[in-house]
């Protein structure tokens, strides 16, 4: 080499030195920090990916967090009910106790009353006073504020909203709609002549129990109501008389207009019509007489009334009767009121024909049903002859024999999904909804529609790592509290001292089973609610942080293979380095020494 200002040789050498430097940096820093991507440039699309996975590692490790937290809060609501459970089951015991009036003096029966109202208490400052972080948990706080028209309230005797999440909307509208109403169990039976023929036993079934009830010969329907009414809280069915359907008749003269009369059944008291009455007919008589005078008289027998109406006749013994003075005879005769009402053809100016004796029809006779005391597709009325002839059918008109009947459930959408119908209660259950109509009777009909509106409320835990309603849960925890439980039959705060459903008010008017359901239908709620709760807990919550677990895992281990330094690996690329890096500056100094040699060629 004879160029000495430009040392191609070392320029190489150093070029190779650097790069040899660098890798023993780089390999120096992988080892020293533990990762192999520390700064963009060490693997631009793989510090992207790092970077949205360890994002997504921080949202998955918070979400476990907060599932944690949600059940603990749960865990707590669920220890204070737990604790309202026990008082109202030892409160049920106090009542079974204290209606034992025989084997019990008053003061005892005061004294268990004192616990009740004790535990009553106690019920009210659980509900007030348990509390996680400073938020009460059962005072009703933690419940969905609710709005509706009192058009649409008029039409729920309850509804509840469990689970709700808004999402985006500021508000939640359910609309619930009457496909199909619910049904009561019912049989009909129908009247027979003078009452049973032979003395009749029957056994009168129901969800609540049955019992044999024994019928006397001639029995009419009113007694075979009041023997299945006297039993109706054994059986849970009761039993209804529809009396006797009025009929009608009508006479038309085909020979004149304005000279028809129609006849309408006028009685409506039982003892007139008995259980199938007897039939009323109509005659016009011509009198064949001269200038006669139209007047009444009754044919009478066990089976038929028959009011024969003799019409006036004019002097050349025509009939002179028109429609409207015979309606003015008949009405102006009381008896005859008692019987059929009477209308007119137009204005009555025609002139009426004799007609022979035809009976009033079209009516049908009284008949009683019995039916289930509730709705729904678990009550049933069964009916059963054990001895003599007690025929019932499905229904009066369709008269098909049946011997048991069973209801059916009602039948709704609720914001166009199906929901699950017990008795008048639709329930509908989604992941971001869970909610129930109670519908009265009188709006068990078909396409009714009932319309509430969510307007807040409820507690919102984030479990999930998305921010979203998929990633939510919404919770209302209604006020466990002695306004709030119980059900049809009153409320908890009725059993206490002055509630005038106390141990002190058993009587006549109070009877022991109205506490005793108070109390059932107030375990029920709380015990529900528990269950609810604990599905939350378990069945979403636990799981949730299972399987979060397992996200973060191969999450974690896939952010690793990104950006953790294989230690064996890493190792050797540093010896590697290490050794090009001392070979480099052997090199560099040996062509740092090659342009010396020009000097010889100065010499």
């Amino acid at each position: 080499m004879t160029r000495i200002n430009t040392n191609v040789a070392a320029l190489r050498g150093l070029r190779s030195l650097n790069k040899s430097t660098n890798l023993l940096d780089t390999s120096l820093t992988r080892l020293s920090t533990g990762l192999k991507i520390n700064s963009g440039k060490d693997n631009p699309s793989g510090l992207i990916a790092s970077e949205t996975l360890r994002s997504q590692v921080s949202a998955i490790e918070q979400s476990i967090k907060n599932s944690n937290r949600a059940s603990n809060v749960i865990a707590t609501a669920d220890s204070a009910l737990g604790e309202v459970t026990n008082l109202l089951n030892q409160v049920r015991g106090l009542v079974q106790e204290g209606l034992n009036k025989g084997a019990l003096s008053q003061d005892e029966i005061e004294a268990n009353q004192l616990q009740i109202d004790t535990a009553l208490s106690a019920i009210n400052r659980i509900s007030a006073n348990t509390s996680f972080a400073g938020d009460k948990l059962i005072d009703g706080s933690k419940a969905f504020r609710t709005q509706a028209s009192a058009t649409d309230a008029a039409k729920l005797s309850d509804y509840q909203v469990n689970e709700a999440v808004f999402g985006t909307s500021s508000t939640i509208t359910l609309d619930a709609t009457v496909v199909t109403a619910a049904t009561q169990a019912s049989l009909d039976y129908s009247a027979v002549d003078g009452g049973l023929a032979s003395a009749t036993t029957i056994e009168v079934g129901g969800k609540s129990g049955s019992q044999v009830l024994f019928l006397g010969a001639s029995s009419s329907l009113d007694n075979v109501k009041d023997a299945v009414n006297g039993v109706s809280d054994i059986t849970g069915v009761t039993a209804t008389k529809t009396n006797k359907v009025a009929s009608n008749l009508s006479f038309n003269n085909a020979n004149a207009t304005n000279s028809g009369l129609t006849f309408t059944d006028a009685r409506t008291s039982d003892s007139v019509l008995g259980d199938t009455g007897q039939n009323i007919r109509v005659q016009f008589v011509d009198p064949s007489a001269n200038s006669a005078s139209a007047n009444i008289t009754f044919n009478n027998t066990n089976t038929d009334i028959t009011i024969v109406v003799s019409l006036g006749t004019l002097a050349n013994g025509d009939i002179s009767s028109n429609a409207s003075s015979i309606k003015t005879l008949l009405d102006g005769n009381a008896d005859v009121n008692a019987l059929i009402s009477t209308a007119a053809e137009g204005d009555g100016s025609g002139v009426v024909e004799a007609e022979a004796a035809a009976a009033l029809s079209g009516g049908t006779n009284a008949y009683l049903t019995f039916s289930a005391s509730n709705y729904g597709a678990d009550e049933f009325v069964d009916v059963n002859v054990l001895n003599g002839s007690f025929d019932t059918v499905d229904n009066i008109t369709d008269g098909n024999a049946l011997k048991r009947a069973i209801g059916s459930d009602i039948v709704t959408r609720i914001n166009g999904q199906v929901a699950q119908g017990s008795g008048l209660t639709a329930n509908i259950r989604s992941q971001q909804l869970d909610a129930s109509f109670s519908f009265t009777s009188a709006a068990n009909v078909a396409d009714n529609t009932a319309s509430l509106t969510i307007t807040g409320g409820g507690s919102l835990f984030q479990i999930g790592q998305d921010v979203s309603a998929a990633g939510q849960i919404g919770i209302g925890i209604e006020a466990v509290n002695t306004a709030r439980l119980g059900g049809v039959s009153g409320k908890l705060f009725e059993i206490g001292s002055g509630g005038g459903k106390s141990l002190l008010d058993v009587g006549p008017s109070v009877p022991g089973s109205d506490l005793v359901n108070i109390i059932e239908e107030s375990i029920n709620r709380v015990s529900t609610l528990r269950g609810r709760l604990g599905a939350v807990q378990k069945n979403v919550i636990e799981t949730n942080v299972s399987s979060l677990g397992v996200a973060l895992e191969n999450i974690s281990e896939a952010r690793s293979q990104i950006v953790d330094t294989d230690f064996a690996v890493e190792t050797a690329n540093m010896t590697k380095a290490q050794i090009l890096n001392q070979a480099g500056i052997s090199v560099l100094s040996i062509a740092n020494q090659n342009p010396q040699q020009v000097l010889s060629l100065l010499r």
